[in-house]
């Protein structure tokens, strides 16, 4: 199949959903993807890639982060049908709620599954008015339609018409049974790697244009370093132009005379500025004289620093051109980028494969460090219920349930680098970072956290863990 999901795709998934009634708990965006938390722990996850977009059911969800909520009016609302557009990729998805007053009102989630670029809109379908949407836009941006809060909802116009005489048969490829199995493994193993990859490049060019930075700045150092070697220069001009100052006529341009700083007694060239008077022209040299003088040493400094932070540079790309995914913030710059890699660096850690790598916390400054700002909502959390120890972080790359032994042997290594070391089952507590919270002055490393489960561990060390995960 081609890289955008084709019509009858979409209606075998609807057919295979279209009885689907369940009350909805929120609603959640994050990375293009929007998901419908129902009760009961599952959800409706709306992919909204540009490179594809389809709709699948998940089982099994854990509860919703507040974070990333989206149009809390649908909560407490309940599914009552989905259907697709006969002419079209559009999946609307109808929610039912009823007031104080007993009156119903019709919400509509429209799915506008087009790539590049798709689009979720909220439509109050007693009024047809739009009440919110994922990417709004107007006139000015669209002239053949607009998407806006309060306005009408009308459909896209496009030249679109589905072969419905074409058979929805899952890729060979596959081992999906279902339409819906197949647009699971799609996401997680198609789209999102193809995402991971599309942020390692992103974050590759970050790197480049610091290092172009940063070799401007080298350059601009280089001639401010060239302009301080000149201080014997200047020096020389200005003592040239004390015995000449009543000689110096207004207007002159150059005063040619013997330098008395030159052992040969040669001769010297002074430019001199026309619109400025001899002593004015003498203070000119000295001040250059002065500011090359002091700044010399200085130049010399930031000029070694700067070459240390292009070769620090180069070090990152390099990495990140080999395959290393090192976690780097769009926010930060130059120096703030390679001390934020370098604290990643020295913290206990290894690599299980490309989805997932275990980060150790042995310090309370590292344990901050790897809750508060190196995980990522969707990474997992372990840490020894009642007893002190290492906060362990799995950092999750591509948004996917961890596997049971990898839970296991993270809760073995929070048991192994806590103060229950020589214990048995011992209580680790695991949740998502997204359930992780930072008091407001609270001591380093401390942490409170919810929607957590708890696993009893035998404490084992990184070698044993390893040679179980077969690493």
């Amino acid at each position: 199949m081609g890289c955008k999901m084709k019509y009858n795709y979409l209606a075998a998934w609807v057919r295979e959903f279209e009885a689907l009634r369940a009350g909805v708990d929120r609603l959640t965006f994050e990375s293009n993807t929007m998901r419908i938390h129902l009760i009961k722990d599952s959800s409706l996850v709306i992919v909204l890639s540009p490179q594809d977009s389809f709709i699948y059911y998940l089982e099994s969800e854990h509860a919703p982060s507040k974070k990333n909520e989206i149009w809390p009016q649908l909560k407490g609302t309940f599914i009552t049908g989905i259907s697709i557009k006969p002419d079209d990729r559009i999946i609307s998805i109808y929610c039912e709620q009823k007031d104080i007053y007993g009156e119903t009102h019709i919400y509509e989630i429209v799915c506008e599954l087009m790539p590049p670029k798709p689009n979720v809109i909220l439509v109050n379908r007693d009024k047809n008015l739009v009440l919110d949407a994922i990417v709004k836009y107007s006139l000015a941006d669209n002239p053949m339609r607009m998407v806006l809060v309060n306005q009408p909802y009308y459909p896209p116009k496009t030249s679109f018409e589905p072969d419905l005489n074409e058979t929805a048969s899952i890729p060979a490829d596959s081992n999906a049974d279902t339409m819906n199995e197949y647009f699971v493994q799609r996401h997680m193993k198609t789209l999102l790697p193809a995402d991971n990859k599309s942020n390692l490049d992103a974050k590759i060019r970050l790197l480049n244009r610091e290092l172009k930075r940063l070799n401007k700045k080298l350059g601009l150092q280089k001639q401010d370093l060239n302009s301080a070697l000149k201080m014997d220069y200047y020096f020389a001009c200005a003592e040239a132009i004390k015995p000449n100052m009543q000689q110096i006529t207004p207007g002159q341009e150059e005063l040619v005379t013997t330098n008395y700083h030159d052992p040969e007694l040669g001769e010297i060239r002074v430019p001199l500025y026309p619109d400025k008077s001899p002593q004015q022209n003498l203070n000119y040299y000295l001040k250059k004289y002065h500011k090359a003088k002091s700044g010399k040493s200085f130049i010399e400094i930031n000029l070694q620093r700067t070459r240390e932070e292009i070769d620090a540079m180069q070090a990152l790309i390099n990495r990140m051109e080999n395959g290393e995914d090192l976690d780097v913030d769009g926010r930060d710059k130059g120096h703030n980028i390679r001390q934020r890699i370098n604290q990643i660096d020295r913290i206990l850690q290894f690599r299980i494969d490309e989805a997932w790598q275990v980060y150790i916390g042995r310090k309370a400054k590292e344990n901050d460090f790897i809750s508060t700002k190196l995980g990522k909502a969707q990474d997992w959390w372990f840490h020894s219920r009642i007893y002190r120890g290492a906060h362990v972080l799995l950092k999750n790359y591509r948004k996917q349930e961890p596997p049971v032994d990898l839970i296991r042997a993270c809760c073995a290594l929070a048991a192994w680098y806590s103060q229950a070391k020589f214990s048995v089952n011992v209580p680790v507590d695991y949740t998502q970072v997204r359930y992780l919270r930072k008091p407001k002055g609270s001591a380093a490393g401390f942490i409170t956290y919810t929607n957590y489960k708890t696993f009893f561990a035998n404490p084992k060390d990184i070698r044993s863990i390893k040679e179980e995960l077969g690493l």
